[in-house]
């Protein structure tokens, strides 16, 4: 699936996670296929109060480029990224403009001269907090 992502600064690998057909019809909607379907951590405060660094989230592969507004998993050259893309029309063709739930994240424009590749669309979170 496109170029490779070296991601140092995240916080964990989750070797396994399994699920039965069931679960997946009762939690995962409008996913491509199970098959397409993988656990990422997300990194990074960026996305708080939304997820928190480490928290897994589902992401459907199946989906590679955006069709409507959600967060996605993306990267622009070898960076990776988890934001909420909104599609945005413009007279030189549509731009993706990336949202962090933070608000002390600055929102930034992903424009067609840019090495940018969805790899996937996010499809549930569970989110962890310590007590």
């Amino acid at each position: 699936m496109g170029h490779g992502l070296v991601l140092p600064e995240q916080p964990g690998v989750i070797e396994r996670w399994t699920v039965n057909a069931e679960w997946l019809d009762k939690n995962a909607r409008g996913y491509t296929a199970a098959r397409n379907l993988c656990i990422v951590t997300g990194f990074g405060p960026s996305m708080r109060p939304m997820f928190n660094p480490g928290d897994p989230l589902l992401v459907d592969r199946g989906v590679t480029s955006v069709q409507a507004d959600g967060i996605y998993f993306f990267r622009i050259g070898a960076e990776g990224f988890i934001k909420q893309l909104q599609k945005i029309p413009t007279a030189n063709g549509v731009i993706y403009r990336a949202k962090s739930a933070n608000p002390d994240y600055d929102p930034f424009d992903i424009t067609r001269d840019m090495d940018f590749e969805v790899l996937g669309k996010v499809i549930r979170v569970w989110c962890g907090t310590d007590f």
